[in-house]
C-alpha cells in the first residue's frame, strides 16, 4: 500500500513557477491538497488544477496544525501531496508537519522551489550577509519587540535584516510596507530604527509586476507598494558592490546611505567603556590622591588614550584591549581603597 506525505513547492508567484519535478510528483499522488493561507500567490486553485490535470482540495489551518493534523491521518493510508506557496519549508508550520510525519514513521518527500529567501538578492545585497530573518506581526497578533531585538543583533554584526510582513490570507488582512515602518517607528527605539534608517521595500518578488524601492524610512512611509506579499530589508555594513547594486537595482539614492555605518558589538562596547572610563578619570584628576594612586591613574589615562587612538583608526579589537586595561586599573584603585567612585 502506498502511503506518505509529499511537500511540493509552488514557487513565488503562480502555476508557472512549478518545476517539472514538482508537476510529476504531484501527479503521482493519490490525493492532492493546496495550502493558501501562509502566503499570497498570483494564482488560484482552479489554475493549479488545470496545469496539473488533477483536482485539488484546499487545506486549512485546522488540517495542518495542532496535535493531530488531519492530513497526516490520511497520509497513513494513502500517498498525499501538499502544494505550498514559495518554498515548502520556509514556514514553521510545514517544518512542524514534516517532523510530525517522521515521528509517526511516515515516508516523506520534499520538493523545493523558489523562495523569498533567495529572491531578495534581486535588491543587489549579498545573500551571505543576511542575519536572522524575522516576521513583523499584525498589530493584533503582537508587538514588534522581537523584530527590533533581531535587528539590533544583526546590525551589531554588520548583517542585513529581512523583515517579512505578516498576512492573514483567510481574513484578507495584510501588513503593508508603510504600516510596517509606522509600527517600528512607534515602538520608540530610535537607537535601532528611526526616520533616517535606510530601507529597501520589496513587493511581489518573482511575480510579473515586482517592485523594489530603496530610501530612508521617512521616504518609504507613504509609498504605495501595491498588493502583498511585501517585505522590508534593513542593510548592514555594505560592500561597494552592494552599494552600487542598491543604487541600480533598488533605486536607493546615495544620500540615503550617507553616514550609515552599523556599529559592531565590539564598537558599542568600546564606546561605552571609554565613556565611563573618561568620566571616572576626570573625576579622580580633580581629587587629591596618594602618590601610588596617582601613578596608577596615570597608567590608566595612557591606556584610555591608546584606546581612543585605536578606535579612531578603526582597530576595534585593539581598542577593546586597551580600554579593558584602563578599566582594570581603575577598578584596582577602588578595590584597594585608594580612590572612591561609582561606575
Amino acid at each position: 500500500m502506498r502511503r506518505g506525505l509529499k511537500l511540493i513547492s509552488i514557487g513565488l508567484a503562480d502555476e508557472y513557477d512549478l518545476s517539472l519535478r514538482a508537476v510529476e510528483e504531484a501527479r503521482s499522488c493519490d490525493r492532492l491538497y493546496v495550502e493558501l493561507y501562509t502566503t499570497k500567490l498570483s494564482t488560484s486553485k482552479e489554475r493549479l488544477e488545470a496545469i496539473l490535470g488533477r483536482s485539488l482540495r484546499e487545506a486549512y489551518r485546522r488540517d495542518l496544525e495542532g496535535e493531530r493534523p488531519r492530513i497526516l491521518e490520511e497520509a497513513s493510508q494513502s500517498l498525499i501531496g501538499l502544494l505550498i506557496g514559495g518554498d515548502c519549508l520556509t514556514a514553521t508550520t510545514h517544518i512542524s508537519l514534516l517532523l510530525e510525519a517522521r515521528r509517526r514513521g511516515l515516508p516523506t518527500w520534499v520538493i523545493h522551489g523558489s523562495s523569498i529567501l533567495t529572491a531578495i538578492a534581486e535588491t543587489g545585497l549579498s545573500l551571505y550577509k543576511f542575519g536572522k530573518v524575522v516576521t513583523l506581526p499584525l498589530p493584533e497578533r503582537g508587538p514588534p519587540d522581537t523584530v527590533l531585538e533581531a535587528l539590533e543583533g544583526n546590525l551589531s554584526l554588520g548583517l542585513h535584516t529581512l523583515i517579512l510582513l505578516d498576512l492573514d490570507a483567510e481574513r484578507g488582512r495584510w501588513l503593508s510596507i508603510g504600516e510596517g515602518i509606522r509600527l517600528l517607528l512607534n515602538a520608540d527605539r530610535p537607537d535601532i530604527f528611526n526616520d533616517e534608517t535606510p530601507l529597501i521595500g520589496v513587493a511581489r518578488l518573482g511575480w510579473r509586476n515586482p517592485l523594489i524601492r530603496g530610501g530612508r524610512a521617512s521616504e518609504l512611509l507613504n509609498i504605495d507598494f501595491g498588493e502583498p506579499p511585501q517585505a522590508l530589508i534593513v542593510p548592514g555594513r555594505l560592500h561597494f558592490v552592494e552599494e552600487e547594486g542598491l543604487r541600480l537595482l533598488a533605486n536607493l539614492p546615495g544620500e540615503a546611505l550617507k553616514g550609515w555605518r552599523p556599529r559592531s558589538e565590539t564598537e558599542l562596547l568600546v564606546e561605552r567603556y571609554m565613556k565611563s572610563c573618561r568620566r571616572v578619570i576626570e573625576k579622580l584628576e580633580s581629587s587629591p590622591l596618594r602618590e601610588e594612586a596617582q601613578r596608577i591613574l596615570d597608567y590608566a589615562s595612557r591606556y584610555l588614550s591608546d584606546a581612543e587612538y585605536y578606535a579612531n583608526e578603526g582597530r576595534w579589537p585593539t581598542a577593546l584591549a586597551a580600554v579593558s586595561y584602563c578599566e582594570g586599573l581603575l577598578d584596582a584603585l577602588r578595590l584597594l581603597g585608594l580612590a572612591e567612585f561609582e561606575w
